[in-house]
């Protein structure tokens, strides 16, 4: 609508003289403040540096959490890793989470941060591994306790300061939460007790995701799945035995009938214990051109094995999956007929045959289905995916992954039908990026199944941002295909977990031995469960420690984090708020969840705010090997583009990125463009404060009280935006929040307000009920506009309120200006007088355009309706100043009724007035009778 550079910042005095004559320059009310309009690179820096100090940034926390008494806010931060500098991710998590509070401090509440690290587990671990390179296969698990511990404490300081330099609202010195802290520890070794003794937590042998290269079990937010896996997969014959098979099946010509099975896991094979069929499907008996024998597979999927094997088949009988009931096969080992077809639900045929090859040791849908049978599990490959001595004798030391899968492939080869390469998406340790496996193991269980329909019904009254992403979806459908949740990890960097195990492998705990090792806790630390022996653990019991031997294992990372709303809000809390990314859809937000529904059937939030992951301008996730990674304090810094620098920069990039998109893209463009947009806004504050520089503490009752009509619709346009701008804030949407204030200081307060009040600001009385107007409503969008910068903007927000002279602390400690204290009586009659005088002023500008108006002078004619709205604005025609006047800078309006509206110019009929630069003087070289009285008051005191 308007230039925003235009019309605001006519500091110097060049704009409003052209000749010498200081003694009048000095009696107009200019803007002046030494706020700049700009700062450059070093000036940002120290700026922000200086701000940190003076404004008590680090102590803001514990002075709101002391002096409001407010409603609490909760935002329960969700630990970040303690393993690696603070990069992008961190600055979109912790400045969204920043924003929110801050949102909430300026509106009142009382707010409850507490940050976190999340300080155990296997990225940690490798992180420090790789500092001691070979050594490290020799340290005892005590050894790599206090390494890690100490390469955690190394990145937790790093990261901290980092974070505390963002503004982040915290106390970061005195009130974070570490999951190595002993309260923490003893947290949740109580609430693992109390899940015990619910029946909701035990052990048992089942088949979870295993990483060879890992050594360990893995939760499936753990994994990462490459797309572009290729398994060696095989066409298996599976000899039926005729004595299972009814008299219309068997073969006549006594050639032998196989069942064929596909699977991308040969290595599983040795596992084999059943078949399983669908009873919906149909299957088929079929020759194979040129091939020996009868196969059996389901129908759908015949002409895909004719494709596959290039061959021509022929169906002999199709029968109903049911009749495959009580069907056993041959052995792949020997020629007993002891394997079985059992009926099962995953069965498909979007691939394979429709007979599923069922090894229950190394599959989820096996394992259901062995257990529904009542079949032993048996697995045979150990922790480091090598098969043992249990399974074929061929295959004992060989790694499963690949020459133990092609020795499968060998040993039966004369039983495959066909073998290709698919490709395919299969899982990957996230750390190390390897491969993993399922296999049985004994391990902890955490009972979802019991808890997992409350938890459903839960989450569906949860608030979730942005709706629209589909993540309430996504969280439904992970709880409800979830199994179990497999709690145990075998490292040795994690709390214990806390149990002794008998000579028949029975689990002791109980409440004696507990209290004995919360002693120990306190009294030799974190790492006591591996300092002690068995004897020390059970003394001051009644426990012998003959035959007695302490678990190795300790709890899943997720675990760890997912019972933090227990150790760091306590049992009777709720959060307001979790915000972290769409990955913890499958981690964070799930294990808390589960772990509070079930020590308390409640959520542990309220609301969740889901945000996204940034990537490079080509779309691809930031990666340290691809070479992409921008580091957010290079943009800080200015070592990313050398003409942009500062906190202001990163924070406003993240609120306009960072709260809506599923990748969040950070390119030179999207920073230059957040710079820019800082420095508009520093320009309409740079005005605000020069207006206000003489305003003196009681003028802001005064002016109220005197507001003329556009004064009013200023403050109806300032609430009105105030309250959207709060939806805003209080729906997430911090993207639509900049763009509201960058077009609301561009169009409302600089293009319509600024532009229109020029002369009463800048030339009528200091005193005078008018000027005084204008500086009250100047001082409201001073206030409230800082107000809802200051969430994104704490630095700037701060430096501007610096150089404000209603100043008396600092921002975040002052009181700001209620714009429900300022009544606009009948607002609508003030919409509509205002709303028809714009629309002659767009009139207007159209036959004056390229001209001064100030140098015209207008007849306007309007109907009586319009007329009588207009005349409120302009009571009489002989006046050379009145609202009306002023809306539409114009030398004199003579306004009369007519039919319609219409609008003649002609040239002022004054002369120039060297004070207000209007043609309102009734002498050539002399000022106007406003001026010159005001001038002879300036100089008169």
């Amino acid at each position: 609508m308007y230039n925003l550079h235009k019309y605001l910042y006519s500091f110097r005095s060049v704009r409003w003289f052209h000749s010498d004559d200081s003694t009048i320059k000095k009696s107009i009310f200019l803007p002046v403040t030494k706020f700049k309009n700009r700062l450059n690179v070093n000036q940002t820096i120290l700026r922000d540096y200086d701000i940190f100090k003076t404004c008590s940034f680090s102590e803001l926390y514990s002075w709101q959490r002391q002096h409001l008494s407010n409603e609490e806010y909760i935002l329960h931060d969700g630990p970040p890793y303690a393993n690696g500098s603070a990069h992008m991710g961190h600055a979109i998590n912790k400045i969204l989470k920043d924003i929110t509070i801050r949102f909430k401090l300026v509106n009142g509440s009382k707010i409850n941060y507490i940050p976190g690290w999340d300080c155990h587990g296997l990225p940690i671990e490798l992180k420090a591994e790789n500092m001691y390179g070979s050594k490290w296969k020799n340290f005892s698990a005590l050894e790599i306790r206090q390494n890690a511990r100490k390469y955690a404490l190394k990145e937790i300081e790093k990261q901290k300061n980092v974070f505390k330099s963002w503004g982040i609202l915290a106390d970061w010195e005195n009130n974070c939460y570490y999951t190595y802290d002993k309260n923490y520890i003893k947290t949740q070794i109580q609430q693992f007790f109390k899940l015990y003794n619910k029946g909701l937590i035990y052990r048992d042998l089942k088949p979870v995701y295993w990483s060879p290269s890992s050594k360990t079990a893995l939760a499936e937010a753990e994994l990462e799945y490459n797309p572009n896996h290729q398994s060696k997969s095989i066409t298996v014959k599976l000899e039926l035995c005729p004595s299972t098979l009814s008299t219309d099946l068997k073969n006549h010509n006594n050639e032998p009938i196989y069942a064929l099975i596909w699977t991308t896991t040969p290595w599983t094979l040795p596992g084999n214990i059943a078949v399983v069929y669908s009873p919906n499907l149909l299957y088929s008996f079929i020759k194979i051109q040129d091939t020996p024998g009868t196969y059996l597979l389901a129908t759908d999927l015949v002409q895909n094995l004719s494709i596959k094997i290039e061959k021509s088949i022929e169906i002999i009988t199709t029968i109903e999956g049911q009749q495959l009931n009580g069907l056993k096969y041959r052995s792949l080992k020997s020629d007993e007929c002891d394997k079985q077809f059992l009926p099962g639900n995953h069965v498909t045929t979007d691939k394979g045959t429709g007979l599923v090859h069922t090894a229950p040791a190394y599959g989820h849908e096996d394992f259901l289905i062995a257990l529904k049978h009542k079949i032993p599990i048996e697995c045979h490959v150990d922790e480091c995916g090598i098969f043992m001595s249990q399974t074929w004798s061929e295959l004992v030391g060989l790694p499963v992954l690949d020459i133990g899968n092609d020795t499968v492939c060998l040993l039966l080869k004369d039983k495959i039908l066909h073998t290709e390469i698919y490709e395919h998406s299969y899982p990957y340790d996230w750390r190390t990026k390897l491969p993993v496996i399922i296999r049985a193991s004994k391990q902890w269980f955490l009972d979802t199944a019991t808890i997992k329909n409350q938890s459903i019904e839960c989450l569906k009254d949860i608030k979730i941002y942005p709706e629209l992403s589909g993540s309430r979806k996504a969280l439904l459908t992970l709880i409800e295909k979830r199994p179990y949740w497999c709690i145990s990890r075998q490292r040795s960097w994690g709390v214990a977990i806390p149990v002794l195990y008998d000579e028949s492998d029975k689990t002791i705990i109980d409440e004696t031995l507990l209290n004995n090792y919360y002693a120990l806790l306190e009294e030799t630390g974190q790492d006591f469960w591996w300092s002690h022996d068995v004897q020390k653990l059970i003394s001051n019991t009644p426990y012998s420690q003959k035959k007695l031997k302490k678990g190795l294992d300790i709890l899943d990372i997720w675990f760890d984090s997912g019972i933090s709303w227990s150790c760091v809000l306590g049992d009777n809390k709720i959060a307001d708020l979790y915000l972290e990314g769409i990955d913890q859809c499958t981690g964070w937000f799930q294990a808390s969840l589960l772990s509070s529904i079930a020590l308390r059937n409640v959520s542990p939030y309220k609301s969740l705010f889901i945000h996204g992951f940034v990537v490079d301008k080509n779309g691809k996730k930031m990666s340290k090997s691809i070479g992409n990674v921008i580091d957010p304090q290079d943009i800080i810094n200015g070592n990313y583009d050398k003409s942009v620098s500062g906190i202001d920069v990163l924070r406003w990039w993240v609120a306009k990125h960072g709260s809506y998109q599923t990748n969040i893209p950070v390119t030179k463009e999207t920073i230059i463009d957040s710079k820019q947009s800082i420095d508009k806004l520093r320009l309409i504050i740079r005005f605000l404060l020069g207006s206000l520089n003489n305003v003196k503490e009681d003028n802001f009752k005064c002016g109220i009280n005197h507001l003329n009509y556009l004064d009013k619709y200023m403050i109806l346009e300032l609430k009105s935006f105030e309250n959207e701008i709060n939806m805003l804030y209080c729906s997430f949407q911090y993207n639509k929040v900049c763009a509201k204030i960058l077009n609301f200081i561009t169009n409302q307060v600089s293009g319509l307000y600024v532009h229109h009040i020029k002369d009463r600001l800048y030339c009528d009385s200091i005193e005078s009920d008018n000027r005084l107007a204008c500086t009250a409503t100047l001082q409201a969008i001073f206030e409230i506009l800082l107000k809802h910068i200051a969430p994104i903007l704490p630095h700037l927000a701060e430096e501007a309120f610096s150089f404000y002279s209603q100043r008396k602390s600092t921002f975040f400690k002052s009181s700001i200006i209620s714009l429900d204290h300022i009544v606009i009586s009948d607002p609508e009659k003030v919409l509509s007088i205002i709303e028809n005088a714009l629309m002659i002023k767009s009139k207007v500008s159209y036959l004056l355009q390229g001209k001064n108006s100030l140098e015209h002078s207008i007849i306007l004619s309007a109907p009586n309706n319009v007329f009588n709205l207009l005349k409120i604005l302009h009571p009489k025609n002989t006046a050379r100043n009145s609202d009306l006047i002023e809306l539409l800078q114009v030398n004199s309006i003579d306004l009369i009724v007519n039919n319609t509206i219409e609008v003649k110019t002609s040239d002022a009929k004054g002369f120039f007035c060297k004070r207000c630069r209007r043609w309102s003087a009734e002498k050539q070289d002399e000022l106007c009778k406003r001026c010159e009285k005001i001038f002879k008051n300036f100089y008169s005191k």
